[in-house]
């Protein structure tokens, strides 16, 4: 997060929370194709226990199994971070580099880290700002001897959403400023060990959320100093808590180099780069430290390290994958590639990728989307959807079909389990698990989910009566329940019951003023309930693309029917759906079965129907005057306008008026004047005249033109009849 006068490492470690955001994050470039950033030569093996301390531990340190996180549901595991050629990295100095010789200091008896005294003389000792993020003695130094930065300062990653973090160390924040140079993101120090608060820490945390950025807070961990839960609790009680607000990012652990390697301080030994502690001893405490954040929080922290100093200090580390990885590398040239990440991790959530601007403090990318860094943030408990239930028959099976879809928020990339229970009529109740990772492409439009998170199961059922189904949603903190359904099963002991049948008799074109309709009719019926009227849908397939369906009842007496099959009822429809205008359409009728376990709802035929569109209206502009009376000034066009398929139609005349300033308004008549010399010359009837005024004040020179409006819904054109120039 920000600088020191103490040096400072090239790197910080990288990951992505193994359930977190997948879908969201393979938007970003860096996933496709990472590069390598600045990352020290060969890492020397992890150091064994140091000399003193094999089975010792740290001070404050717990050596017992830390608690492991609840289990989670299986993941799909992010694109491993790939080993295309780079830009030439900066050599960056090994974890071991961090441990030179410190002036020697007068040893004084231990500090009590439970002692408020010794806590608050330890915060002044360390020096204004305390550590921050990113600190290695001997790395910043040769980082800045060797490396450009100016050209750290001069880019950022071509993917993702641009973000920064700050301390003490940034006395003075212009949030509106970072704001309009495109930071989205702000993680602040609230902590470091339990002895220091940053005393900046709401007018940072809340300054930027003032301006609209998302923000968190990061804890400057000392482990050798006091216990992972000792420590989160004093984080979370000093600004590291989280709520599911869209707006409040993770709490973020910042694990890496020990600032204060080799040195003693108020008789305190904080030891070598790895803080004179063991990698099952690091592990340990990280693991201490992220189960009490779940606790009080809900939320795994984020880890910030650098994966060269992890690897050294930790080990192969298993088991940390849940955790969602922030990495600090700085390349020597622009790149999107952030360099390899801790075995625990695929790939990364956040990269640090500059000490050296373009923000204050050190400049940061989200890997993703601006809307999947909301979800980060905001994501609490899984949702979801019972869809439906309904009772489906096979053969002689009968099997309730449950459909619906489950996401978790923090891993929308990822298929979790959706949990199903039966009550049946007998009162007993039975759990089934599925996985919702079935296609729902509606899911991913409407939310951006990712679409593989839809469920659609059958269960067998043997008995006739009311069944009660429920679904839940298993997420990784918290189960959400996604409601219940009833359904009415009926003669499931019985045999299969027969398909409907039925006839699809003619399909015809029936046109009026202002409406076109297609009619198809026909007759169907159930055998399983041969006097009962059942429905029809209708489908209409245009030519562009278009297939709306339409429910109808078959509830026309049709004696024929009867008289044929000896049924009873009324069983024929005469279907009518509307049209939007000239083409070839193909019309396609089903009967739906009112079985209590139907087998299906056969076609009952299609049929194609080419309909023309229709002569345009007809028409004439006779002229266009002004006219002043009683001092207002108005334009008055006369004319006649008819459509030929409604001849004895009065059919709208719009006028549309071009003003003097440019402007252009439109006015909607009817032509409904007689003209007696129209009807004759045309041989036709009706009223099709008009005298149509639109008011006026402008001086100037207007463009007035007229059109015939069709009443039939296939003309081919609303025709221009005419336009005139006048001028007031």
């Amino acid at each position: 997060m920000k600088r020191t006068t103490l040096t400072h490492s090239s790197q910080a470690s990288s990951r992505i929370w193994a359930t977190l955001l997948a879908a969201a994050l393979l938007a970003g470039p860096a996933l496709a194709a990472p590069s390598v950033a600045a990352e020290p030569s060969p890492a020397p093996a992890a150091p064994a226990a140091p000399a003193g301390s094999t089975t010792t531990p740290a001070p404050g340190v717990t050596t017992s199994a830390a608690t492991t996180p609840t289990a989670t549901p299986s993941v799909t595991s992010a694109a491993k971070p790939s080993t295309a050629p780079a830009p030439a990295p900066t050599p960056a100095p090994t974890p071991a580099a961090a441990q030179a010789a410190q002036p020697a200091q007068t040893t004084t008896a231990a500090p009590d880290p439970n002692s408020p005294a010794d806590r608050a003389a330890m915060a002044t000792a360390v020096g204004p700002g305390g550590a921050a993020m990113g600190q290695d003695p001997a790395g910043k130094a040769a980082r800045a001897s060797t490396q450009s930065l100016t050209a750290q300062a001069a880019w950022s990653p071509s993917f993702g959403v641009l973000g920064l973090d700050v301390s003490s160390h940034q006395p003075t924040m212009d949030w509106q400023r970072e704001w309009n140079r495109g930071a989205r993101f702000a993680y602040v120090k609230a902590s470091e060990g339990n002895y220091f608060t940053n005393p900046l820490f709401d007018s940072q945390y809340q300054g930027s959320r003032s301006v609209g950025m998302i923000r968190g807070a990061y804890h400057f961990a000392i482990p050798n100093w006091s216990s992972g839960a000792n420590q989160a609790r004093y984080f979370v009680a000093n600004g590291g808590g989280w709520s599911a607000d869209g707006y409040t990012m993770p709490p973020v652990l910042d694990f890496e180099f020990n600032p204060y390697a080799g040195r003693t301080i108020n008789g305190f030994k904080f030891g070598n780069t790895c803080y004179d502690m063991t990698p099952a001893q690091l592990r340990s405490w990280v693991r201490d430290f992220g189960d009490t954040m779940v606790g009080l929080t809900g939320r795994l922290p984020v880890i910030y390290t650098n994966t060269n100093w992890w690897n050294y200090c930790l080990g192969t580390a298993p088991g940390f994958g849940d955790y969602p990885l922030w990495v600090a590398a700085y390349p020597g040239a622009a790149t999107d590639n952030a360099g390899p990440v801790p075995s625990s991790w695929a790939t990364y959530s956040i990269w640090q990728y500059s000490s050296t601007g373009p923000f204050p403090g050190d400049s940061n990318i989200w890997n993703g989307n601006y809307e999947s860094l909301r979800t980060f943030a905001g994501a609490a408990s899984p949702v979801g959807s019972l869809d439906g239930v309904s009772v489906t028959r096979s053969g002689s099976d009968t099997s309730l079909q449950a459909t619906g879809w489950a996401v978790d928020r923090s891993a929308p990339s990822s298929a979790i389990p959706a949990h199903v229970y039966v009550t049946d009529p007998s009162g007993t109740t039975t759990g089934y698990a599925w996985t919702a990772n079935k296609s729902r492409p509606d899911v991913d439009q409407a939310f951006g989910y990712g679409a593989a998170h839809g469920f659609d199961g059958t269960i067998k059922i043997t008995a006739s009566g009311t069944y009660k189904v429920c679904a839940h949603a298993i997420g990784k903190f918290e189960n959400t329940s996604l409601g219940c359904k009833t359904v009415q099963a009926s003669g499931v002991e019985a045999k299969p019951a027969q398909l409907p049948v039925g006839s699809y008799d003619s399909l015809s074109l029936r046109l009026v003023p202002n409406s076109a309709r297609l009619v198809v009719t026909g007759w169907a019926l159930d055998p399983s309930k041969s006097s009962a009227s059942i429905p029809v849908h209708v489908y209409v397939r245009s030519s562009n693309g278009g297939n709306p369906g339409y429910a109808f009842t078959a509830n026309k007496p049709r004696a024929d029917v009867n008289s044929v099959l000896g049924s009873t009822g009324n069983h024929g429809f005469s279907a009518s759906v509307p049209i939007g205008g000239a083409g070839s359409y193909t019309v396609c009728a089903y009967a739906i079965s009112v079985a209590p376990v139907p087998l299906g709802n056969p076609s009952l035929g299609c049929s194609t129907i080419a309909v023309p569109s229709t002569p345009a209206t007809m028409g004439y502009l006779d002229s266009a005057t002004l006219r002043t009376s009683a001092g207002k000034t108005s334009i008055t066009v006369t004319g006649w306008t008819l459509d030929p398929v409604f001849p004895a139609v009065s059919i709208p005349d719009h006028v549309y008026v071009t003003y003097p300033d440019g402007t252009r308004r439109g006015f909607a008549f009817t032509a409904g004047l007689k003209r007696p010399d129209v009807n004759s010359a045309l041989a036709t009837v009706g009223n099709h005249g008009f005298v149509s005024s639109v008011p006026v004040t402008q001086r100037g020179q207007y463009e007035v033109c007229a059109y015939g409006v069709a009443a039939s819904p296939l003309s081919a054109a609303n025709s221009l009849l005419g336009c005139r120039s006048l001028t007031y």
